[in-house]
């Protein structure tokens, strides 16, 4: 049976609805009750570059939202996120709005496996388990190198890391 994967040009910013992010408040208390943390999109209407964000917590009702002045900056552009990862390996990926350590992530062959949500989580996977793998032209672009799964990492594509990679995938699928 031939599994098949169609890059439709989705990115990675349309994952940014809803982030999940340790909560800086119950992570305060030693590591003794880690707990998810929501970025939201305030406002969803307009685009990803004029949203502002806004962290909450359920269980500890930590609210926070972005200033005025930071609204649509990242705190974190993605180069300095990952070399914050491979230097700092107690935080690992950081969220790049509020800087904060994402919910979803965990080792995987020497590297980091990340997600912001379980939508995001559902992409990688479907992904991972396809034997085939179709990029589509865009209807206005053309072809480009802009879709999500043009940017995974080499790591990540190789089929000797599939079953590895699907392992992790279930077990960030579990802390949901």
């Amino acid at each position: 049976m031939v599994i098949r994967f169609r890059d439709y040009g989705k990115r990675l910013s349309d994952f940014e609805e809803e982030i999940l992010v340790r909560c800086p408040q119950c992570d305060a208390y030693g590591g003794l009750r880690l707990r998810i943390a929501k970025i939201l999109t305030v406002n969803s209407k307009q685009s990803s570059l004029g949203s502002i964000k806004r962290i909450t917590c359920q269980h500890c009702s930590y609210t926070k939202q972005q200033s005025n002045a930071a609204k649509g900056k990242p705190a974190l552009l993605l180069w300095q996120n990952n070399y914050i990862a491979q230097r700092n390996s107690s935080y690992g990926i950081l969220d790049h709005f509020f800087g904060l350590p994402l919910w979803l992530q965990t080792s995987c062959s020497r590297q980091v496996l990340w997600a912001y949500n379980e939508a995001h989580l559902n992409f990688l996977e479907s992904y991972v388990l396809s034997r085939l793998r179709e990029r589509l032209p865009d209807d206005t672009l053309g072809w480009h190198n802009g879709s999500l799964a043009s940017r995974l990492p080499r790591w990540f594509k190789l089929v000797q890391h599939r079953e590895k990679v699907l392992q992790k995938i279930q077990q960030l699928k579990h802390r949901l």
